[in-house]
């Protein structure tokens, strides 16, 4: 199996990290101001898919990134993709646990 096919889970499951942590940006923004969105059902999946799944998706991938980059196999492709990934990581870290 060539390097490209090996890595396609990975960049998949990086940018589903990635739009699960603009929904939780989305989530905070509700938190701290209104509910702008309108309607109930989507401000549902917004809130499941950032609030709940975001942080443990994003630790899981950026987990995953982390055991790549040691062993010496990370993939040139999607590494700002990881660095914004990690970046919202340390934020819903302070958000989560140390902001509540």
């Amino acid at each position: 199996m060539n390097e490209s096919r090996r890595m396609k889970p990975l960049l998949f499951a990086t940018r589903l990290a990635l739009i699960c942590n603009l929904l939780f940006l989305v989530c905070v923004a509700i938190q701290r101001t209104h509910d702008f969105v309108g309607n109930e059902q989507l401000n549902n999946y917004i809130i499941i898919l950032g609030w709940f799944v975001a942080p443990i998706l994003n630790l899981l991938v950026n987990l995953w990134w982390a055991v790549l980059f040691i062993s010496g196999k990370s993939p040139a492709s999607g590494r700002w993709l990881f660095l914004i990934n990690a970046l919202l990581l340390v934020l819903q870290f302070y958000i989560l646990l140390i902001n509540n």
